[in-house]
């Protein structure tokens, strides 16, 4: 199985470019719903614990939905688009001169599906903490919370189990 081309790898930057501008969209339409003091941080028994005023959540939501997702995909981008000598599986295979451009830019694309997945969770967290500034007092559900970040270990997982996939030696080469 090798590495899809260059060209292929459209959709994977449509879609992270789509949820980076769903991610302003949802955030901005919905941060009027919070009361003036947001209740941004909670304990173990989903009890407020931290707040902070609707203008600075709002500038750390979006700085979680978009910085961190866009810094994550430019630094991959940046290490892999111009790699010489990666710690892959079948290294010396992947790396070889005539499948390295396609081993470069599956792995960018790779990042980049990362970093829609980064944007994704964000975008639950904001959810939860809209629902949890609802209650009175402001109360985070863990078990929504945990799901949340159940749904993103296993996105992960299978995030690194598809490029170990990917970089299996194929068979009879």
């Amino acid at each position: 199985m090798n590495p899809p081309p260059p060209y292929s790898h459209r959709v994977t930057w449509a879609v992270f470019i789509a949820l980076l501008a769903f991610a302003i969209v949802f955030v901005v339409s919905t941060v009027s719903q919070l009361p003036p003091m947001v209740a941004s941080h909670f304990d173990a028994a989903g009890q407020a614990n931290a707040f902070m005023s609707r203008g600075g959540y709002t500038r750390f939501v979006l700085c979680l939905a978009l910085g961190l997702p866009l810094v994550v995909v430019v630094i991959l981008t940046a290490v892999y688009s111009r790699a010489t000598d990666l710690k892959l599986p079948n290294r010396d295979y992947w790396l070889a001169p005539q499948r390295i451009d396609r081993t470069r830019a599956f792995l960018v694309a790779h990042g980049v599906w990362f970093g829609s997945l980064l944007v994704v969770l964000a975008c639950f967290v904001h959810w939860l903490e809209l629902a949890a500034n609802r209650a009175q007092p402001p109360h985070l559900s863990n078990s929504m919370f945990a799901a949340v970040m159940m749904a993103f270990l296993l996105a992960t997982a299978a995030w690194i189990a598809a490029l170990m996939v990917a970089f299996r030696r194929p068979v009879g080469e």
